[in-house]
């Protein structure tokens, strides 16, 4: 492979992760804001009754599932999450070295 050949890989590479990872990013953050046709309904009811309209009254509460299984999940998560980025800046300075001596 030749100098530009590498280069065009590991931007595309970068780009892929990039793009990859803040597909869930925004996901989570769209969800967030989401409001239900329920809450919607009771937010123009509301309006039309003259109620005091905040924004805490149309919230969904999220519910609390924090148990055993989901903490051990969550840190199985937190080190596989070490073992990738290590990984993947091994990767990144394999890459580069390849590149710079060629």
């Amino acid at each position: 492979m030749n100098k530009t050949g590498k280069m065009i890989f590991q931007i595309l590479l970068i780009l892929f992760f990039s793009l990859y990872i803040s597909k869930y990013t925004v996901t989570d953050n769209e969800n967030k804001k989401i409001l239900t046709e329920k809450a919607i309904l009771e937010y123009e009811q509301d309006l039309k009754e003259g109620k005091d309209i905040t924004s805490k009254n149309y919230q969904i509460k999220e519910k609390n599932y924090n148990n055993k299984m989901s903490n051990l999940g969550r840190s199985l998560s937190k080190v596989i999450e070490k073992v990738f980025n290590k990984s993947f800046d091994t990767m990144i300075k394999y890459l580069n070295y390849l590149r710079d001596n060629e």
